[in-house]
């Protein structure tokens, strides 16, 4: 069988990460793909790369496109709410409460009051895809298909909120007669997201209940669905090559300590509270001197805030290892965060070692909960907020435990959440005592998000387009 070309569009790190990463990469190739990276700008421009084999993805034509149109930006936003869930319910809310200084009180008050009206009317997500889908076509991609002789496509998520860029990529190909493919590269992306922005081909998700919520809520066909798993977490279950003692000696870390993880988001206030709690406080944390690792969360929300600067300072001056995926050098050089994104190295990333060779992790209810319930990393989730004046609601752990992922029981029996300090004190002493606990729910947790957890997803997912595809 001749070689079949797969378009590839690769926008985010959670697609990077999943798609570019070399067993998958290896899986296409072995059977019988030869994959067509298409990166966005800040990858594509950053290193050389095989012409023949990574094109730009072409997403300034498309910011351009869409800053033309006012009712596509409106058809954009209401998709993004359509699909009712509280998750969407605050962040319509994170929406308003961010125009409510700049618009004027008539304006909000029409806004939301079509955006709650609209949203609720069955089979709406459906029409705005539609009118979006017909009205609106770009065609930055359709040389490079017919040049390259592309047979397919594969795009992560279906074109739903975060992922305009592939919707579009998928829409040209599917004008072109082209079948798309669609794998779901998070786990919240079905019920946090909004509504799918086209019907792929067939669609790859992670386990019974994220097929179940498909069918729910995007009345996605069940014959058009298939469980493959996720892609990105088949490197945790491969063998790691450096043992515990290795590892954190190579950080210079203390092998014999309690190893604590911190893994941040973006509200730069928790990275205060957690220096207070862990540095200041630290004879309250354990008996015993630890090892201590903050993993800040990569993004320019966080890293570019100058109070960053000066806590990343203060937690080296205090010993702490500072794991930090999103550094940038003094003259802003992100090539370092992109290689590790696109996984130009074959051995396992930081962040796969830590996970597997902490004693806990302190977190404020992020993906990474899932990805440490899957390595059998205990998870503490901070759930309170010491001070809130002067910040949004929307950065607030308030926010982030009323979410629908984050309420799920699975999620909560398989970490312990903490409401003040003297429960996250308490909580680190259970864990550090006996690594154990709480180890079959956490086990159970992952498998309900995940399905299957045996290294084969990737596997899975190109059998899954190699089948679908018209000879």
């Amino acid at each position: 069988m001749s070689e079949i070309k797969i378009g590839i569009p690769l926008h985010g790190k959670m697609a990077a990460r999943a798609f570019h990463q070399p067993s998958f990469r290896q899986r296409l190739t072995e059977g019988g793909f030869k994959p067509l990276y298409f990166l966005s700008p800040y990858y594509f421009r950053s290193f050389d790369f095989d012409p023949s084999q990574y094109f730009e993805l072409q997403v300034d034509q498309y910011d351009e496109y869409y800053q033309k149109h006012f009712l596509l930006q409106q058809l954009r936003m209401l998709r993004r709410f359509v699909i009712v869930t509280e998750t969407t319910d605050l962040r319509f809310r994170e929406l308003i409460e961010s125009k409510l200084f700049d618009a004027t009180l008539t304006g909000m008050a029409l806004q939301m009051t079509y955006v709650a009206a609209l949203r609720r009317i069955p089979g709406m997500g459906r029409l705005l895809s539609w009118m979006e889908r017909n009205f609106y076509s770009t065609h930055a991609h359709d040389e490079q298909f017919k040049k390259q002789e592309v047979t397919c496509v594969l795009t992560p998520g279906m074109g739903n909120y975060g992922f305009w860029n592939e919707n579009q990529f998928a829409h040209e190909a599917q004008r072109l007669g082209i079948p798309t493919f669609t794998a779901i590269t998070n786990y919240d992306n079905i019920v946090n997201m909004g509504y799918r922005g086209f019907e792929p081909a067939c669609l790859g998700v992670w386990s019974r209940q994220m097929a179940d919520e498909a069918i729910k809520l995007h009345g996605y066909p069940a014959n058009k669905l298939e469980i493959t798993g996720p892609v990105q977490y088949d490197r945790f279950m491969t063998p790691l090559p450096k043992s515990r003692e290795e590892f954190l000696r190579s950080l210079n870390l203390d092998p014999k300590k309690k190893t604590i993880l911190f893994a941040g988001g973006v509200n730069i206030n928790h990275y205060f509270d957690i220096y207070r709690v862990f540095v200041e406080q630290k004879d309250k944390v354990w008996r015993e001197p630890f090892n201590f690792i903050v993993r800040p969360y990569p993004h320019p929300k966080l890293t570019n805030s100058p109070a960053w600067t000066v806590l990343e300072n203060l937690f080296k001056q205090a010993g702490a290892y500072i794991s930090n995926p999103g550094s940038i050098d003094a003259s802003g050089d992100r090539t370092a965060e992109f290689r590790v994104d696109l996984a130009f190295d074959d051995a396992p990333d930081e962040l796969n070692y830590l996970l597997r060779y902490s004693d806990v992790m302190v977190n404020y209810f992020s993906t990474i909960g899932l990805e440490a319930a899957i390595c059998d990393l205990p998870t503490i989730h901070v759930g309170f907020d010491p001070y809130t004046f002067g910040l949004r609601f929307s950065v607030t752990t308030g926010f982030l435990q009323r979410q629908t992922h984050n309420r799920r029981p699975l999620r909560l029996a398989a970490a312990r959440v903490a409401k003040n300090e003297n429960e996250l004190f308490s909580a680190l002493e259970d864990y550090l005592n006996d690594r154990t606990l709480d180890r079959e729910a956490r086990h159970v947790y992952a498998e309900s998000e995940c399905g299957e957890l045996d290294g084969q997803a990737g596997f899975r997912l190109v059998n899954m387009i190699k089948s679908r595809i018209k000879k």
